[in-house]
């Protein structure tokens, strides 16, 4: 038995013919930019995040940017953000023109500490961006109290947690902005790049759109950027949304499979489920013992595994100008990236190919 970590075809599939029409749909009307299927996709979404509105733009590093700029960065503020995770986050800090302030993750999670943060703040201070990493939210109600507190604006990073929920509360509803990524492989991913943020305030969705699309097209009220989704992918986005609910059971499906097959195996740790979030599973990470030993063994078993991610920021050589110490200032951090691994989740993968997988991660431990 051969497991692809993430299969893309085999996803696609089932749709493929409904892709092929929406894209000479698209070639027929000559509607490449904006138009009906891009307000068609954003009243979907604002929908399915329970948000009052949706901003659509290039993709999610550009929806970053686009909502800190949004917030009136000034020069020599510090944005609070996670020390793990991708490191679109933290550049766009950088790439608004802000500073990037790092903080470790929780000791039984994957997020960002709230605990953590309160050591962070100083005057500079202006917001916090928590990920919400592996479709696991973040403490956000812990996260806005320390907002409200300092006076501090919240941009959520929703990437890889569509649909995911905190006592029924879609994610990208706390904070000012939520921003979400489209990209392929996500749980909700087009054939390209694109992404979008909501909010809940028209002012900031109205300068956000601003912002995307030159400052206002023939207008330009304010210096904007050049980042708007395709009516392609819109169109691909809106096939594949009417789905979504029923794919993200699948995803929830095959992590509670995994739990209870993998719950004796004392050498690994599971993803912590607590009762009032809803995990949305973009990738099923275990903590193992023996990590590069026992990817090594699936992959002789032709299982493909993955490691996300392999360093904290801190370490990266991008912001070795920070000279901080990784070890003595983000412990945790540091050691899960040494732990960590991305079993097979996504919603081709079978129940035999799930038992397959934690047989042979039993099998290895024995």
């Amino acid at each position: 038995m051969k497991i692809k970590f993430n299969d893309l075809y085999s996803l696609h599939k089932p749709i493929e013919q409904d892709l092929i029409r929406a894209f000479k749909k698209c070639i027929r009307q000559s509607s490449f930019i904006g138009g009906q299927e891009v307000t068609k996709f954003e009243n979907n979404f604002k929908r399915l995040n329970q948000s009052k509105y949706c901003v659509s733009c290039g993709n999610g590093s550009d929806a970053l940017v686009i909502a800190i700029k949004a917030l009136g960065i000034k020069p020599g503020d510090e944005i609070i953000t996670t020390a793990f995770s991708w490191i679109a986050t933290s550049a766009a800090i950088t790439m608004a023109g802000g500073k990037v302030d790092f903080c470790d993750i929780e000791k039984d999670g994957f997020n960002i500490d709230p605990e953590q943060i309160r050591k962070k703040i100083t005057k500079r201070t202006v917001g916090i961006i928590p990920v919400h990493l592996y479709g696991i939210p973040a403490d956000m109600e812990k996260i806005m109290k320390i907002a409200k507190k300092y006076k501090l604006w919240v941009i959520e990073d929703c990437a890889q947690a569509h649909l995911a929920a905190i006592k029924g509360k879609k994610i990208g509803n706390f904070g000012k902005f939520g921003t979400f990524s489209f990209f392929p492989g996500k749980n909700l991913g087009a054939l390209g790049d694109a992404g979008c943020l909501v909010t809940n305030n028209k002012k900031l969705a109205n300068k956000a759109r601003l912002i995307a699309n030159h400052g206002g097209k023939g207008k330009h009220l304010l210096e904007g950027t050049n980042s708007r989704m395709d009516t392609i992918q819109a169109g691909f986005l809106n096939i594949k949304i009417k789905d979504i609910e029923h794919q993200t059971q699948k995803r929830i499906n095959n992590a509670k499979l995994y739990n209870s097959l993998l719950n004796n195996i004392q050498k690994i740790k599971k993803p912590i489920v607590n009762k009032q979030f809803k995990l949305v599973y973009h990738q099923y990470t275990i903590r193992a013992k023996n990590r590069n030993k026992l990817k090594e063994y699936l992959e002789k078993k032709n299982i493909e595994t993955q490691i996300h991610y392999k360093q904290p920021l801190v370490a990266m050589k991008a912001y070795k100008y920070l000279n901080l110490d990784v070890k003595k200032n983000f412990p945790v951090a540091n050691k899960t990236t040494k732990e960590i691994l991305c079993l097979p989740i996504s919603t081709d993968k079978t129940k035999k190919q799930i038992e397959y997988t934690a047989k042979i991660i039993s099998e290895f431990y024995k």
